[in-house]
């Protein structure tokens, strides 16, 4: 344990908690894990959604380990190190995401495919590095400023109830991975306000911590935000088809809605139909939410028996 002259030398290099730091870094960490929800549910399935509870719960956990063995050291240089971490949680967050998209995982496999495990244990430490980081920065924030561990942590409620919440209304204007470039550069902000103000640090790190949050949406390379669905889902399986063409995509918080036109093979959709009736299908459009199948659109020529 720390005595009252060794905290009263560490306080004398921070006058006050970094609350708006905090703030900043926790809304970037819950918008974070909301997007991992969504992304996941388009490229594989929505059951992922409890591997990404368990990975966040498992980072946060990681993290107080380390600052308990660790966090003495740490304070020593307390306004660079939760800079660092800010700044690695906004660059791993987006890099975590699209290494995972690079893995040969299949989870239909994996009851039959002892080697999909072994495909799956590398997802695990790079999405977990992200909120590991994250809880770094915030975790070393209570250590280091004993006393006020009741408003960090409103800083922190405050800032990640607005981060749940700003990532939903985001997802009406943004796609999700254009969201996760966001949540991103929060992290970096986070880093940049941090080093800010502290009285004497070099403001250098914190203006390329700054540029650097600015440029992580804009300079990432082009169709970064392509993503990379399960080949089992049916909008890959329809994209395979000659003439298959995707016409319209809108994104939400509800889901990711995808239209497919295909003149050279058409869609023909008709549950019930008969195979004796001698009219076929109107022309249709294939609908799919997160990559699954919705249904068709039929084309209306007038007549509301054909629409049937």
């Amino acid at each position: 344990m720390t005595g009252p002259e060794e905290r009263a030398e560490a306080g004398a290099h921070l006058p006050s908690p970094p609350f708006l730091a905090v703030a900043v870094l926790s809304a970037a960490i819950l918008g974070f894990e909301v997007l991992l929800l969504r992304l996941f549910s388009i490229v594989q399935w929505h059951h992922f959604a409890y591997m990404i509870i368990s990975l966040a719960l498992l980072g946060f956990g990681v993290s107080g380990t380390f600052l308990a063995v660790a966090g003495r050291w740490m304070l020593r240089r307390f306004t660079e190190l939760f800079a660092l971490n800010a700044g690695l949680f906004g660059i791993t967050s987006v890099a975590s995401f699209l290494v995972a998209q690079r893995l040969a995982f299949n989870p239909l496999e994996l009851a039959w495919d002892p080697a999909q495990i072994g495909a799956a244990v590398p997802d695990v430490p790079h999405l977990r590095a992200a909120v590991f980081f994250g809880a770094n920065a915030v975790g070393l924030s209570f250590y280091r400023f004993r006393g006020a561990e009741g408003r960090i942590y409103g800083a922190d409620l405050l800032g990640a109830g607005i981060g749940a919440l700003s990532v939903l209304a985001l997802l009406f204007v943004l796609s999700p991975m254009n969201a996760l470039g966001l949540a991103g550069a929060l992290g970096l902000a986070a880093a940049s306000i941090a080093i800010f103000r502290q009285p004497g640090q070099s403001r250098r790190w914190a203006v390329l911590a700054l540029v650097a949050a600015v440029a992580v949406p804009v300079a990432l390379p082009l169709g970064w935000a392509e993503l990379e669905l399960s080949p089992y889902k049916g909008l890959s399986q329809s994209r395979r088809v000659a003439g298959a063409r995707v016409i319209d995509r809108r994104s939400s918080p509800l889901g990711e809605v995808t239209v497919v036109e295909n003149f050279e093979i058409p869609f023909r959709y008709a549950p019930g139909l008969s195979l004796n009736s001698p009219f076929e299908p109107p022309a249709q459009l294939a609908v799919f939410t997160d990559g699954g199948e919705a249904g068709v659109i039929n084309r209306f020529t007038g007549e509301r028996d054909a629409a049937g």
